[in-house]
This record gives C-alpha cells, sequence and structure tokens, in this order.
C-alpha cells in the first residue's frame, strides 16, 4: 500500500500559519483537571419527569503570573420516560484551568482575562465531560447545550458575577 504524502497545510494559500510566538496569546492554557465530580440519581416521589435545567458559576484565584479559573456546573436532567422511582440524574462538578501569562503583566489584566475567557475556553471540556458521565449511565444525548460564550461573558462582566481574589505576593526578605 502507497501512501500519499501529507500536504503542508502552512504552504496553502488560504492558511494560516501560527507557529511564530507573535501570533500567540500573552496568556496560555497549562492545564485543565477536574477537581471534583458527583452524579445522583433524581428521585422525587411523585413527580414523573421534570425540566431539565443547567447552571454555572466561575471563581478564580489569581497569583504572581498564573490564574486558577474554577467553573462549577451543575446539570439536572429529566429524563421522559423513566421509572417512577428515578425521573433521570443530577450531575454536579468542577474544573480548574490553569493559565500563565509568559511576561509580567499587572493582576488587574490577569484578572480581565479570567474574567473574559474562562467559559470559553473550559466550558467545551464541561460538556464532553457532562456528556461522558451521562453516557456511562446509557444514556446517549449531549447534556449541556452550545451556549453563545460572548452573550453569557457580557452577562458575567456586566454584573460581576465572577468572583477573583488576588493573591498577595510574597515579600522579599
Amino acid at each position: 500500500m502507497v501512501t500519499q504524502p501529507i500536504q503542508d497545510l502552512a504552504q496553502e494559500a488560504n492558511a494560516v500559519d501560527v507557529s511564530e510566538a507573535e501570533s500567540h496569546y500573552l496568556i496560555q492554557c497549562e492545564d485543565i483537571r477536574l477537581i471534583s465530580s458527583i452524579l445522583q440519581p433524581i428521585i422525587e416521589e411523585g413527580v414523573l419527569s421534570g425540566e431539565s435545567q443547567f447552571a454555572f458559576r466561575i471563581w478564580a484565584m489569581v497569583e504572581d503570573l498564573d490564574a486558577y479559573s474554577y467553573l462549577e456546573v451543575q446539570a439536572k436532567l429529566f429524563i421522559p420516560g423513566e421509572p417512577e422511582e428515578m425521573q433521570g440524574y443530577d450531575l454536579r462538578f468542577v474544573l480548574m484551568g490553569k493559565f500563565h501569562s509568559q511576561e509580567e503583566i499587572p493582576s488587574e489584566a490577569m484578572v480581565e482575562f479570567v474574567k473574559t475567557y474562562t467559559l470559553s475556553l473550559l466550558w467545551p471540556y464541561a460538556r464532553e465531560y457532562a456528556s461522558d458521565q451521562l453516557r456511562r449511565t446509557g444514556e446517549h444525548e449531549v447534556v449541556l447545550p452550545i451556549i453563545n460564550p460572548q452573550a453569557v461573558t457580557e452577562q458575567l462582566v456586566e454584573n460581576d458575577l465572577v468572583e477573583v481574589e488576588i493573591a498577595e505576593q510574597a515579600q522579599e526578605k
């Protein structure tokens, strides 16, 4: 079997090469981790079905050149046709993204970064994690919706809904 060489996409006329540092954002995501998770059946006597509900909150810690952003998500998924004893699942989890600035920047700039970008960067991971957990229960639907990150981030910033703590820098002796 003869394989064709892979074309160099960077050489294509309509491709954008982002190999050089000049095209990289000053702050990069170094790590994304699952911090905690709990999945429980929803069991409510006398309730045959309910409406699914999705909510989240964001908080962060800024320390020198690093920021630790936390996305806490709760998905209450009611499943039509489930037995009367169980109406669905309640999934709650926390993801943490670690961001690092490659240059010295003011703490306020890092605060603005986490307020503006945490949701856009961590939500796709949250959707995948939630869907994976529910697949393991035998459900095959995508749990968390696709959201409009610009509109939701605007709401977060305008209403000051992201709590950010700036750690005191250690004093040199």
